[in-house]
């Protein structure tokens, strides 16, 4: 669901836009002069929405394969040397 609204009345009633968008999931959009000047989305909907960019990113490397991968041992091993040295 979206509900578009002028930039002042959005200005106005940020809280509870805000709170809308968070808890109920709805896309709010402030227009200016008749133009959509943003889109306010939950965060949830954002983290999908750049999952869902990052896979369609990676299926064509993955088809053509260019994908650059890293092991799972290779992180471990990067990830303990970390470790160590910020300890030294």
């Amino acid at each position: 669901m979206s509900d578009t609204i002028g930039v002042d009345e959005a200005r106005a009633g940020l809280h509870g836009l805000v709170r809308r968008a968070a808890v109920r999931g709805e896309r709010i959009v402030p227009t200016e002069h008749g133009q959509v000047a943003a889109v306010l989305i939950s965060p949830q909907e954002l983290a999908d929405l750049e999952d869902g960019l990052a896979l369609a990113r990676y299926e064509p490397e993955k088809a053509t394969g260019t994908v650059d991968t890293v092991s799972h041992d290779q992180v471990v091993s990067e990830a303990r040397g970390e470790a160590r040295s910020r300890a030294a």
